[in-house]
């Protein structure tokens, strides 16, 4: 059997694409799957034309484009400063476009909603960034709309100027359990413990398009507890995931385009953030070089990282695409994208052939040891549901207290310079 491979270009010439691209419109520098938004049975795209200049110098733009089976244009509808029923003022470097994002049906009213940021937007101050919630028509146009930012919708975060806010925007679905879905949004410039470490802000929604709370998600703030480099850009691209490790908790990938590892600077990584029901960080799990047992030769400048993306049903077991568009292999800048497939889930059976060199006495009724608390950086144990029971994160002695938990098998996970490792605990 032949692989064929059908590949379409859409461009100002190309793929049917019959819409109006100028010089510096930067097509193309976001693209997000909309699904079958009008239920015409035509998949939509969404493409960000950030640099735009509709009612002015790079105020912006994001296009909707209809496909056929073919992968080319069956029609489109452009949202600008001038077109698409879209009203709002957008000024000069507001690089309206930069994410896209399907809502779903958010007002109730029978049409699906887009969120579109512009991490430029101005207000109350230079660079702080903005989310527009798109109410949209049935022929994808807006219907009306509802603007997020530091003066506007109902959030009451502290952004600062070039925070960025809506650098990136990822639908979480119904996180908080009341109906309606969530938002998580990159503020990637953010300065929460140092310059350009990066946050994102998980948004618990109103139907409205207006935010209830949220909650801010930095080296600082939400449980987070990691220790950035400077110009790290956490929050430069986030995506979805589904329960990966089958622990009951929220999950979502964030892209930090600017970390440090495996003593270079800014070669990149990405995480793996379980969340709380309220925004707050449960765990998570840092992915780069030399960590969790990726040997993938990055280099410093790669920014592995810059763009992260869950791919559904490429294999049998998890896999995500991440981008490092400043890699210079073979040439200058040239980027690459990397598949990533994570290994197994250990077991409580699989782990306990290597109990007896790590942890002691095991079984336990009153504490345990490790074999080496050298470069450990947190320990937490978790019961055979996969819910966490303690965390230990500031380790100053090697003996762990476990007294007061009741008889039964425990999972605990060690988190070290080294990566994650994962034992079984007997509690008698």
């Amino acid at each position: 059997m032949e692989l064929l491979i059908i590949i379409k270009k859409i461009s100002n010439t190309d793929g049917g694409f019959e819409g109006q691209l100028d010089d510096w419109d930067i097509f193309g520098s976001s693209i997000s799957y909309l699904g079958d938004l009008n239920n015409d049975e035509l998949i939509e795209i969404g493409v960000g034309a950030e640099y735009d200049g509709d009612g002015g110098y790079w105020n912006g733009a994001a296009w909707i484009l209809s496909l056929n089976s073919d992968g080319t244009v069956n029609s489109h509808v452009k949202i600008s400063d001038t077109e698409g029923g879209f009203n709002a003022a957008l000024g000069i470097e507001d690089v309206f476009g930069t994410d896209i994002e399907l809502l779903g049906d958010l007002n109730n009213d029978g049409n699906n909603d887009i969120a579109v940021s512009a991490r430029r937007d101005p207000d109350g101050g230079s660079d702080r960034g903005a989310v527009y919630i798109l109410f949209l028509n049935s022929d994808l146009t807006v219907s009306s709309y509802q603007k997020i930012s530091d003066t506007q919708g109902g959030f009451d975060g502290d952004l600062d100027g070039a925070d960025y806010f809506g650098g990136s925007v990822a639908n979480i679905g119904d996180l908080d359990n009341d109906g309606i879905i969530d938002l998580a949004v990159g503020a990637y410039r953010d300065d929460d413990g140092g310059e350009n470490k990066g946050a994102i802000y998980i948004l618990f929604m109103k139907e409205d398009g207006t935010v209830r709370e949220h909650q801010k998600i930095s080296e600082i703030y939400g449980g987070f507890n990691e220790n950035l480099d400077n110009n790290s850009f956490f929050g430069q691209s986030i995506d979805t995931a589904p329960d990966i490790n089958e622990d009951g908790f929220k999950e979502i990938i964030v892209g930090a385009r600017g970390l440090g590892a495996n003593d270079e600077e800014n070669v990149g990584a990405f995480y793996i953030i379980n969340l709380n029901t309220d925004g707050t960080v449960n765990s998570f799990v840092k992915y780069s070089e030399g960590y969790q047992y990726f040997d993938g030769n990055l280099t410093s400048g790669d920014s592995f990282g810059f763009s992260v993306s869950y791919l559904k049903n490429l294999t049998e077991k998890d896999c995500i695409g991440v981008g490092a568009f400043f890699d210079d292999e073979n040439g200058i800048e040239k980027g690459s994208v990397w598949i990533i497939q994570l290994g197994d889930i250990l077991s409580v059976e699989t782990l306990e052939s290597f109990n007896n060199n790590f942890i002691y006495p095991n079984p336990t009724r009153n504490s345990f040891s490790l074999n080496s608390i050298d470069n450990v950086n947190s320990v937490a144990i978790y019961d055979i549901t996969g819910k966490l029971v303690i965390s230990f994160k500031e380790i100053a002695i090697n003996l762990f207290n476990v007294s007061y938990l009741p008889s039964n098998e425990y999972i605990v996970k060690v988190i070290s310079e080294k990566g994650i490792s994962s034992f079984k605990l007997l509690i008698e």
